[in-house]
């Protein structure tokens, strides 16, 4: 066993960021920072850091020339998303710690415009939490880190809300014979799970067969530049052009009734399920920032055997979004918060789909006190707010529209509608 050991404990699996980017809260991230002495030690300085990257590479597609092969060079677009640190044992005269178990509590204010965690096929997008701790001496410090996911969930007014509302349906016909309709409850789906599609095949005559049904489901990913023919830089939220894309299939399910097929009455309604694997590990959800976007396409396809003998094939496409379940679940279940008696808004009720966020009267707040600029800011409020700008301090629904707000004890969609909103806080 190590005589020091150094392990991060975070007090939420994944950063939910709602809304859009340009627009979205922030997330407070909170965990612990575990520390394990054998014999008393001292330690001059344990530091803390979040960031995030962004790592892709690729080689573009040319037109093939008449007077030689097309060569091209990789592409590399990496950068840095975020750096953010703190030290939780600050860097001055070392400090003498006991041996045994000492839990140190530390809080990131994330902004809310990042892009979200990305498994791709050109390459990532992927955050962490670092610890690095100093001994004195000839003694080796240590270091630990883990992974951070940070998901992005659509809220009231963003390009992908109508998903979790608006029922999936399309259809085609073949001529005034032979229609086939695709429908499912919603244009979204959450990852790792069973999608179960419905379709109906109606018939205007007899002797119709059906010898097949294909549902499949494939992932576009696109790389694009934010820089126009006139070499102007695209602000956020809009769309650069494509320079390079690629696909997968991501599911596919096939039910075959054999050479004949099966005979066809009219109105015949079949189920398709079709297994939609886990995030970043066979799917990933949509993303659209300013280098990448992530899409998927639903495609449904029939095979028919006419009276005549002949084979019609029928394909629907659709657009359908791969979203975390939160933003499925979440978007119409906030918090709703009212006036007390002192003029403070209070919750009176909060929603069992919202992911929790850090609040001093949490659970988590058995930890040793967090110093830091986070406590500062938020010194004096009620235990139950609106979301707070960094910049301003100033609290009120107005805030919602701040991309730099975060929010306390509660994370609210930008537009969220909220019961009595139009109360004053004093911020003195």
């Amino acid at each position: 066993m190590r005589p020091t050991t150094l392990s991060i404990l975070l007090d939420a699996p994944a950063v939910h960021l709602f809304g859009e980017r340009t627009t979205s809260a922030g997330f407070v991230l909170t965990g612990t920072v575990r520390l394990s002495l054998r014999t008393a030690t001292k330690i001059r300085q344990l530091h803390l850091t979040f960031s995030g990257e962004q790592a892709i590479s690729y080689v573009p597609r040319l037109q093939p020339s008449a007077q030689k092969p097309p060569t091209a060079s990789p592409v590399t677009r990496n950068k840095s998303l975020a750096v953010m640190t703190q030290d939780l044992i600050l860097p001055c005269t070392p400090e003498l710690y006991a041996a045994g178990t000492h839990d140190l509590a530390f809080a990131f204010v994330l902004p809310g415009d990042l892009p979200p965690t990305a498994e791709l096929l050109f390459g990532h997008i992927s955050y962490s939490v670092q610890a690095q701790l100093v001994l004195t001496g000839l003694r080796s410090g240590c270091t630990a880190k883990v992974p951070v996911v940070v998901l992005r969930c659509p809220g009231e007014g963003s390009q992908w809300a109508h998903a979790a509302f608006d029922a999936l349906s399309v259809a085609t016909q073949w001529g005034d014979r032979l229609s086939v309709e695709l429908a499912y409850g919603s244009c979204s789906v959450p990852a790792d799970t069973l999608l179960e599609l419905s379709a109906q095949v109606s018939l205007s005559e007899k002797g119709f067969s059906l010898l097949a049904l294909e549902a499949a489901l494939k992932e576009i990913q696109s790389v694009r530049t934010c820089i126009d023919d006139n070499n102007n830089r695209h602000g956020a939220g809009e769309s650069g052009s494509t320079v390079h894309r690629e696909s997968r299939l991501v599911a596919r399910k096939r039910m075959a009734f054999g050479a004949i097929g099966k005979p066809l009455d009219g109105q015949d309604e079949f189920g398709v399920g079709l297994q939609i694997p886990p995030a970043f590990a066979g799917v990933q959800y949509e993303c659209e920032s300013a280098d990448i976007k992530v899409s998927h396409q639903l495609a449904l396809t029939a095979l028919v055997k006419t009276p005549e003998g002949q084979t019609v094939e029928m394909m629907l496409p659709a657009h359908l979004f791969v979203l975390p379940q939160v933003s499925i679940d979440g978007v119409a279940d906030l918090p709703l918060y009212e006036l007390s008696g002192d003029d403070q808004l209070v919750q009176s009720a909060e929603s069992e789909n919202q992911p929790e966020v850090y609040s001093r009267n949490s659970s988590h707040s058995s930890h040793t006190a967090i110093e830091s600029q986070f406590d500062v800011l938020l010194a004096g409020l009620p235990p139950y707010s609106l979301p707070v700008c960094l910049s301003c301090g100033k609290e009120d629904i107005s805030v919602l529209q701040c991309r730099k707000a975060i929010v306390h004890k509660s994370q609210i969609p930008p537009n969220a509608e909220i019961e009595d909103m139009c109360a004053n806080v004093d911020q003195t």
